[in-house]
């Protein structure tokens, strides 16, 4: 049974206190997220947490992501298969800025509807569970809180998630300056939730709503509904992205909770090998489902050779990567970031908010080539924080060549320093024990 004891609210907006603990037993937490690496890992890294205080985590996600659950310690439950996950990470559409949504639904958030929703049904009726879950391609936890009441809580892995109608603001991969009145920009948040948000979303949620005898949805989606009406955690911090008027209260800002796989290990013996033999490399990564990274990659090794510096090209996929590669560049399938970017130089990388919040906390230098989804925001924010620079599209798609922005940023004084204030900012927050408390508050 919960406690009685008083303790502190959530904030209807901003960072806030931490409440204290309330639940003064183990509570079981369903953790529900889809979509690549970077959405899984804060899930696994606060399953993980809970865990350690007594509590008992699940994860529902994709199938292929069941042995990183198993090497957590974290239960899993498959919704979709396999093959739903790898159909939609080699679609040609899934990193185009508009039509990439689409391919992300249809071939992996639909499929994974109904079993979420058999779990999650099921397991309202269990005494002390609540589910945390990303509302982005997860929209079961909603539905089962109308219908069986479950605790619910919604988790904002990037600000992109979340309804913002001021500029500046990205939308599809089209960026909408500050002179851009605010009418303007509300307008062009709603006509893109209108042609193409909810068009592809609500044939399936409310297909699943009446087959439970719910009305008709007369809200939109992902602007209004999805979001749990009980509390809404960012899991980035507030100096990343502060709250908008628009956003869902009460809401909660937690930090960045991040994740490494095996850093205990250490570091493969012969990157170990690499790094001590010369100076810091730069790391390019184009992110974990990206396999259509060779331009990238090959862009990646003439800038380095330009530029007269070493390279590791990090990517799970080896036909990415040019054949041969020559000294002083090495490639790598994997390595814990907590580790690695400590020895690195510089990072560069697709945007992904987990990339970005691993290089914040290495002091780390970052040049972002953000292509899809919530990049180009997550680009915005860290030039807007000074650590780091982004190589934006141009109108027709091409970009300015990587050896020109890679050798100002890293000729750009002023970004080691702010590298240097943020991490310090960051160091000081306690992100997992703030969404462990939150969850036990809610008794």
């Amino acid at each position: 049974m919960p406690a009685t004891d008083a303790a502190t609210s959530h904030e209807s907006g901003g960072s806030g206190p931490c409440p204290r603990r309330l639940w003064q037993h183990a509570m079981k937490v369903l953790l529900a997220s889809l979509g690549t690496a970077g959405d899984i890992h804060p899930f696994l890294a606060i399953g993980r947490n809970l865990i350690a205080h007594g509590h008992r985590a699940e994860l529902i996600s994709n199938p292929v992501f069941a042995p990183l659950a198993a090497r957590a310690g974290i239960d899993f439950t498959p919704v979709g298969d396999i093959a739903h996950f790898h159909a939609t990470f080699t679609h040609p559409s899934v990193w185009h800025p508009l039509n990439g949504f689409g391919v992300m639904w249809r071939y992996l958030a639909r499929p994974a509807i109904p079993a979420a929703l058999a779990r999650l049904e099921a397991a309202a009726s269990e005494p002390d569970t609540v589910a945390l879950y990303s509302p982005f391609l997860m929209p079961a936890p909603r539905i089962v809180m109308e219908t069986r009441g479950m605790r619910a809580v919604s988790a904002w892995t990037a600000p992109q998630m979340l309804p913002r109608f001021a500029p500046p603001l990205w939308l599809a991969g089209r960026h909408l300056a500050p002179d851009v009145s605010a009418t303007d920009a509300r307008e062009a948040v709603l006509s893109l939730d209108r042609g193409k948000m909810q068009p592809l979303a609500l044939p399936d949620v409310e297909a699943a709503r009446s087959a439970r005898g719910l009305p008709a949805l007369e809200r939109s989606i992902f602007l209004d509904w999805i979001h749990a009406p009980l509390l809404s955690i960012a899991l980035f911090p507030e100096c990343f992205a502060a709250a908008t008027p628009e956003w869902p209260r009460p809401h909660l800002h937690a930090g960045f909770p991040l994740y490494d796989d095996d850093a205990a290990s250490g570091l493969d013996p012969a990157l170990a090998q690499f790094l001590d033999a010369g100076p810091p490399p730069v790391v390019f990564t184009a992110g974990t489902a990206m396999h259509d990274a060779r331009v990238f990659f090959a862009d990646a090794m003439d800038a380095s050779a330009a530029l007269g510096l070493r390279a590791l090209l990090l990517t799970q996929d080896v036909a990415q990567r040019p054949e041969v590669l020559p000294p002083g560049v090495i490639h790598v399938r994997y390595a814990p970031f907590s580790l690695l970017l400590a020895r690195a130089r510089a990072l560069v990388h697709h945007g992904g908010v987990g990339t970005l919040a691993q290089a914040l906390r290495a002091r780390l230098p970052q040049l972002a080539l953000p292509q899809a989804y919530d990049q180009f925001d997550n680009a915005s924010r860290l030039v807007a924080l000074g650590v780091g620079h982004a190589l934006f599209p141009r109108e027709d798609g091409t970009r300015p060549p990587l050896r020109d922005a890679l050798s100002s940023l890293l000729a750009d004084a002023s970004v080691p320093v702010a590298c240097a204030r943020v991490a310090a900012e960051l160091a000081g927050q306690q992100p997992l024990e703030r969404v462990r408390l939150a969850l036990e508050s809610l008794g």
